[in-house]
């Protein structure tokens, strides 16, 4: 899997010099599965602890796809927790009977997967060729 980003301390990136944290200062806005693409973005939170100087948006982009899994997460007791992100792992393939933990890894091997897992428990688990990160 080639990338444009590291993943640093498994809830935020590090992407054109900048440290963006995904955790605190951006919420999940939508996941578009497309043709033969899938993108998932991320909107600046509007918490007063999110520096002003924060990007808007973010949008990972999922080319060439072989894999993909999904699960939903529960929707009590704080429904907003679905676009808060808890972590964020590559993590090898073979392992796919895991889904709920991560690997302090900044950077994919050749057959990991990536993993998005909300507070909610909501899981997005990728296998692709390119993890293209885009700001708006």
């Amino acid at each position: 899997m080639k990338v444009n980003f590291e993943i640093e301390e498994n809830y935020a990136v590090q992407f054109q010099g900048r440290h963006l944290d995904l955790h605190n200062n951006f919420e999940l806005v939508e996941i578009r599965d497309l043709e033969k693409e899938i993108e998932i973005e991320f909107r600046k939170s509007e918490g007063n602890w999110v520096p002003k100087d924060e990007l808007n948006e973010l949008i990972f982009t999922f080319k060439g796809i072989s894999y993909k899994y999904e699960e939903e997460g529960e929707s009590e007791p704080y429904p907003e927790d679905w676009k808060i992100l808890g972590e964020l792992s590559f993590f090898p393939s073979n392992m796919r009977d895991i889904n709920d933990g991560f690997i302090p890894q900044s950077l994919p091997k050749k057959e990991d997967d990536i993993l998005f897992i909300f507070e909610n428990g909501r899981l997005i688990r990728i296998n692709c060729d390119e993890v293209e990160l885009k700001i708006k």
